[in-house]
């Protein structure tokens, strides 16, 4: 299932204990004034058959969107982000109930100024086949 995926990203990110508070898709979160937090999302593509008989392929990809208070430098913010980078180097895979997914590309983006915060998108892109 899909969602295994979505949670062998969130546990291997909590694994990472990457010190930032996390404010977890479709949960309650209120950021704390000059305290720098991670948001976590998983985008994933279509589900599609890659073979005839029993297995199912899909790409997609884990978005960590890295929080820090404006005006704060950008090094700080951009050496969190490179160690959340670190932790999913290409070729390496996250699972969860047997389920895994297989790290493709690891991006950070430029980083924007946005109401208040200074913020990096880090995306990691996947691989993971599902069995039917």
């Amino acid at each position: 299932m899909s969602v295994k995926i979505d949670q062998a990203f969130i546990q291997s990110y909590i694994d990472g204990s990457f010190g930032l508070p996390i404010a977890y898709e479709n949960s309650p979160y209120t950021p704390v004034a000059g305290t720098a937090y991670a948001e976590l999302r998983n985008i994933t593509n279509p589900i599609e058959a890659n073979s005839i008989t029993d297995t199912n392929e899909t790409t997609g990809i884990f978005r960590v969107v890295v929080r820090y208070p404006a005006d704060s430098g950008a090094i700080t913010a951009k050496e969190k982000a490179e160690e959340i980078m670190a932790n999913y180097g290409i070729g390496s895979s996250v699972a969860y109930l047997s389920q895994s997914a297989t790290i493709l590309s690891v991006e950070r983006r430029t980083g924007v100024a946005e109401e208040g915060w200074y913020v990096l998108v880090v995306s990691i892109g996947y691989i993971s086949f599902i069995t039917r």
